[in-house]
């Protein structure tokens, strides 16, 4: 069910496939309009809700109590691109960053029914900053004394994009939220633990886009994930240069058709009568 997430629709015409979009950390749905759009311009619909405490939705602000709540809420976004468009098209299941961990985990997970095709666009398996040692047995100490207690998540803008705009927005979005728990933190490390062990499950055709200058996420990790799924129809693109958000670099318009082209490549759209 759906009631409990802000979640929201771009329909088109008979689509041939439908996209369900899993967004970042702190991030909300509202800032994929420019992705959906160029979906919706090849005949594709798209579903996008906001994750638990961001955006629309509800839920304390940078925190949850279990990386699974994430996970439930993909699978249920994804409920509702079924219910609203049926099996008669190819169902997409596309997360960035946190949102491609949740998404990863999603597929692997889930069995009735599973999406046809996994698109991962800068994929949070491993975060790029490094925090000492001491820091995080200090936070694992005081995460059982004060979970809920805020950090910094050390996102900064002008490494989330090179266009310009689009980061001064991105700061100064009020529905993008800057801090996180201790709770999030853990629950987001147990997220990627978890990740390195699904590989062999993922029974879909798999696509990684990383940003090749990604100061938030390890790409090596993400090109060590993709090495380990076991499904032959994968395949890997670094765009060289771009930061983080790739769908929002100068070149997205690069980016999304890569993406699009990709899926109707391993989706073709099915012959009508």
């Amino acid at each position: 069910m759906t009631q409990n997430y802000h979640t929201t629709f771009t329909d088109v015409d008979n689509p041939t496939h439908v996209v369900t979009i899993v967004h970042g950390a702190g991030e909300h749905s509202g800032r994929y309009d420019y992705v959906r759009t160029a979906f919706a311009n090849h005949g594709m619909a798209t579903v996008m809700g906001d994750l638990p405490g961001h955006g629309h939705s509800p839920g304390l602000r940078g925190h949850i109590d279990s990386f699974d709540e994430y996970v439930d809420a993909a699978d249920s976004f994804l409920q509702a691109a079924v219910e609203r468009y049926g099996d008669g098209a190819y169902h997409v299941l596309l997360g960035h960053s946190m949102g491609g961990l949740i998404a990863a985990l999603t597929a692997a997970r889930r069995t009735a029914p599973p999406p046809h095709a996994l698109v991962l666009s800068s994929p949070c398996f491993g975060l790029a900053m490094n925090i000492s040692r001491s820091r995080v047995l200090m936070g694992s100490i005081l995460r059982k004394i004060t979970p809920r207690l805020y950090q910094p998540n050390g996102i900064n803008p002008q490494y989330v994009t090179r266009n310009q705009e689009i980061a001064a927005a991105y700061g100064a979005d009020r529905f993008v939220h800057k801090k996180v728990t201790l709770n999030w933190y853990f629950e987001l490390l147990r997220g990627m633990d978890d990740a390195t062990r699904i590989g062999n499950r993922i029974q879909i055709p798999v696509s990684v886009w990383q940003a090749g200058e990604d100061h938030l996420v390890n790409k090596a990790v993400s090109r060590k994930w993709y090495e380990s799924v076991s499904w032959e129809q994968k395949s890997f693109r670094e765009y060289e240069g771009f930061y983080h958000e790739i769908m929002n670099e100068p070149q997205r318009d690069e980016v999304l058709a890569d993406i699009i082209e990709w899926i109707l490549q391993t989706l073709p759209p099915i012959p009508t009568a």
